[in-house]
């Protein structure tokens, strides 16, 4: 019992040490105010002398504010920190993110373009500092309108030493700039040795909410599980689902990613602090708000907009379109008749995901204060924090050096791989393990020289708007010129219709009919769909494999077993060695007793290759096999689906 009670004693004794600590801080921080305050009042100077020191000390304060203004604009930089690589195509999120042009905001938390998790939280004492540089070396505007006193008969004595002192206070900023200014004015002589000035903003305590809110997102990563329950709920993002379906889905990435973009930013935007009600309690948690309270007289924003970048990788797919992998399932003769038809669908897919999010912050007198940071999925799970995050002024040297190190001269040419036309102002890029460094672009001759980092068995990348990207490897330490042919996308305008088997007759896809189409091209791995809703279809040149699908719904009544699956689909193993190796991810799924209310009523597999360069349309003719009324009918129109192209009715696609 002794030896409790002196634990407790020793418990209630550290207790009354953080709290006595605590409020010595706080009565400090009140001395302090107070005392510049005092000091601040105290500078007087003669009557005739006061319009000077006024007009001194208002420069002063809008100095302030411009710098503030930076400051918090830019996520607590004026000076915004060095990133190793351009912002470029291959590196569209670089150390900041860029607003609107002319505007960048620090990413507190980022991935760099080599993959290395960076931090660059700016602390109270740097952004004091900051502001004084700021104010020090911008001082001399003060200097500029003094001319009007000079003409009204006073002689001013300006000093070139300027050194200014900044504390960022929760609820104001104080400044005090020493630039002795000597005035003669009608026998009055005196000198103005300091200009201070109260800016009152709540920047310091905008900035600890801010912290409060990096600090929260890094324990809980509430972004990043926000973002997860948006691809599990929205419909736009195919995320895991099993479907009795003969209608394979298959999305378009670029669709996927555009919608993504959407639901992103009006979730985001709903995410605030925690609201006090007016008796001072914590309003009930609900799921938007995040557990950092709101401060008085602040109102916070979560921004995404759809116009920043966003990076999304998911697998499995093929080329643009995202498609299921086969299941495997535990009684094979319901596996090998339901993958026949495509009677049962099930989807898994692993994302990673990477894209900014912005939080403002302001206050009732017009200041504001922001940062960004870089919500990350990776393999469909919120980014580990590692609390050993390098700092920016920690950088990996590596990357930062191979990329400043280009040293060897390499002629690079980018062409248009159908008709060896060079390519102005392509985007070139050099990738050389796991760093990737922006070289240029091409001139009107599809030429870009220029100094290249040493890399043995590296990949040159080339890029344009309109054309599929492209990469050669290139060892630059022993060779000096390379050329990169990118495939043209062409524009169509698409028309599908069905053509019957038995009598040759065409016509549009009928109501109550799904007809899908998905080309291959075998020559570069493009891969894109259509279905008979779809208007327009974008195609590269070359060699295609085409798959097509006439299906309608069936009265057939055809019951599907219970049954178990695992499907597995390979992602990028986690860290550099994701780059060359592949790990697979499995899913176990349990289907219920069901009945096929879909079937394929004809198909066709073949190739097809046709110059599109000048074409304007494309027409595609989905055969019809017949309407299926036993078992035995499904097993024959999916057996001639491989051969319908050696049917004398059958239509190979046309272009006009």
């Amino acid at each position: 019992m002794k030896k409790r009670g002196q634990v407790t004693i020793f418990i209630v004794l550290g207790i009354v040490i953080l709290v006595v600590f605590g409020l010595l801080f706080f009565v400090r921080g009140n001395v302090v105010e107070k005392s510049f305050e005092e000091e601040m009042n105290s500078l007087t100077v003669p009557a005739k002398i006061e319009s000077v020191k006024l007009y001194f000390d208002n420069c002063v304060e809008e100095l302030t504010e411009e710098g503030l203004t930076t400051l918090g604009e830019q996520g607590g930089y004026i000076d915004l920190p060095e990133d190793i690589a351009f912002r470029s195509y291959t590196n569209p999120f670089s150390n900041s993110l860029e607003v609107y042009n002319g505007l960048n905001v620090a990413y507190w938390y980022y991935e760099s373009a080599n993959g290395i998790e960076m931090n660059q939280v700016p602390s109270l004492e740097n952004m004091e500092i900051e502001l004084e540089n700021y104010i020090n070396e911008n001082f001399d505007e003060c200097y500029y309108n003094v001319y009007s006193f000079e003409q009204d008969g006073y002689v001013l004595g300006l000093s070139s030493l300027v050194v200014s002192d900044v504390k960022i206070n929760k609820n104001n900023v104080q400044v005090s700039v020493s630039a002795p200014v000597s005035v003669s004015y009608q026998e009055v002589n005196t000198n103005i040795n300091k200009h201070m000035v109260l800016v009152n903003t709540k920047f310091g305590e905008m900035y600890d909410s801010a912290v409060s809110i990096i600090n929260k997102e890094n324990e809980e990563m509430f972004l990043e599980e926000k973002t997860i329950d948006m691809m599990v709920v929205y419909d736009e993002i195919p995320f895991s689902t099993t479907e009795f379906s003969c209608e394979k889905k298959i999305w378009q990435k670029e669709k996927v990613v555009e919608d993504m973009k959407g639901i992103v930013s009006t979730n985001i935007a709903q995410i605030r602090l925690k609201r006090l009600q007016s008796s001072g309690e914590l309003v009930t948690n609900e799921y938007f708000e995040i557990d950092v309270p709101q401060k008085n007289g602040i109102n916070d924003y979560f921004i995404y907009s759809t116009g920043w970048p966003m990076q999304v990788e998911v697998s499995p797919t093929k080329g643009d379109i995202l498609v299921g992998d086969p299941m495997t399932q535990s009684v094979p003769e319901i596996s090998k008749f339901l993958n026949l038809f495509f009677c049962l669908n099930n989807y898994h897919f692993v994302y990673d995901v990477k894209y900014p999010v912005l939080v403002r912050l302001t206050d009732s007198n017009g200041y504001l204060f922001q940062f960004a940071t870089m919500v990350k999925i990776d393999n469909n799970n919120p980014r580990a924090y590692n609390e050993e995050v390098a700092n920016y002024d920690s950088i990996d040297q590596f990357s930062k050096n191979f990329c400043e190190n280009k040293v060897m001269p390499v002629e690079m040419r980018v062409y248009q791989s159908d008709q060896f036309v060079p390519l102005a102002d392509a985007s070139v890029s050099y990738k050389c393990f796991s760093s990737v460094c922006y070289i240029g672009e091409t001139n009107e001759n599809g030429l870009l020289q220029a100094n290249f980092p040493p890399c043995l068995n590296g990949v040159v990348m080339a890029q344009k708007e309109g054309y599929e990207i492209s990469g050669e490897s290139l060892s630059t330490n022993i060779e000096n010129s390379a050329a990169v042919y990118l495939d043209k996308y062409y524009d169509l305008e698409l028309e599908v219709k069905t053509v019957n088997l038995d009598d040759s007759y065409t016509r549009l896809v009928q109501d109550g009919y799904q007809a899908v189409i998905q080309f291959e091209n075998l020559d570069n791995g493009y891969v894109t769909m259509a279905t008979h809703e779809d208007e327009q279809i974008k195609l590269t040149n070359g060699n295609y494999k085409i798959t097509e699908y006439l299906i309608t719904p069936t009265d057939l009544q055809i019951e599907l077993k219970s049954d178990s699956f695992t499907q597995c689909v390979s992602v990028p193993k986690p860290g550099v060695l994701g780059l060359f190796l592949k790990e697979d991810k499995c899913f176990d799924t349990q289907i219920e007793n069901s009945e096929l209310t879909e079937a394929i009523v004809g198909g066709a597999v073949f190739e097809w290759k046709q110059e599109l360069s000048t074409a304007k349309k494309l027409t595609v003719y989905v055969p019809y096999d017949m309407m299926p009324r036993t078992q035995n009918d499904l097993i024959t129109i999916f057996t001639n689906i491989e051969s319908t192209n050696s049917n004398p009715n059958f239509r190979y696609p046309e272009v006009g």
